[in-house]
């Protein structure tokens, strides 16, 4: 039986090194101390990309906080402990951990201590770049209800992530390059008495 567990433990494992490595941009945040992840709140983060080592026992994050409307690239490391939940110091000390996890989504609980010792329960929910629908939307009320946390208190943040717009520029003007290669690959190969 103990093997089992472990086994399933390991799997689970490197499930989750699977589906949170990787880019993740910030979509929204909630927190039952609003002042803290408002725009340009010390806890606003504009999450980029999510490493995971192969065991998942260190979880690093790399992401931007915009202060007197300057962005800064910050890169913070958390390491499991005992509990399954991750550590890391950040404006504080932070205690957090993924509560959902889907190719599109990740959902990450923290609490977070700072220095004067005030505590704010967060929400930070991650994505591949797309707005929440409707029903997740619902869901992370649902969520947040069960943290404590006004939903009022949920902000849309990928709607105020400049750096967001422009990876998405980008990408577009990627896709865009590659499509106008391909059409004239087709037109000279296929149709060379055009």
């Amino acid at each position: 039986m103990v093997k089992f567990l472990l086994l399933a433990l390991a799997f689970g494992l490197a499930r989750a090194h699977v589906e949170i490595d990787g880019n993740w941009v910030t979509v929204a945040i909630a927190a039952d101390n609003v002042k803290k992840i408002e725009e340009e709140g010390p806890l606003r983060i504009y999450l980029r990309e999510l490493t995971c080592n192969e065991s998942c026992d260190r979880l690093e994050f790399t992401f931007y906080i915009k202060a007197n409307g300057q962005c800064t690239k910050t890169k913070v490391t958390g390491n499991r402990q005992e509990d399954g939940k991750y550590n890391a110091q950040f404006e504080g000390d932070n205690t957090f951990g993924p509560v959902y996890i889907t190719p599109e989504f990740t959902i990450f609980a923290n609490q977070n201590v700072d220095r004067t010792g005030q505590t704010t329960n967060m929400i930070y929910v991650y994505g591949k770049g797309q707005s929440l629908t409707p029903e997740q939307y619902e869901k992370i009320e649902e969520f947040a209800k069960v943290q404590n946390i006004p939903r009022e208190n949920i902000q849309d943040v990928l709607a105020t992530d400049d750096n967001t717009m422009r990876i998405m520029h980008h990408i577009l003007l990627g896709m865009k390059s590659v499509l106008h290669i391909n059409h004239h690959f087709f037109l000279n190969e296929f149709s060379p008495h055009l």
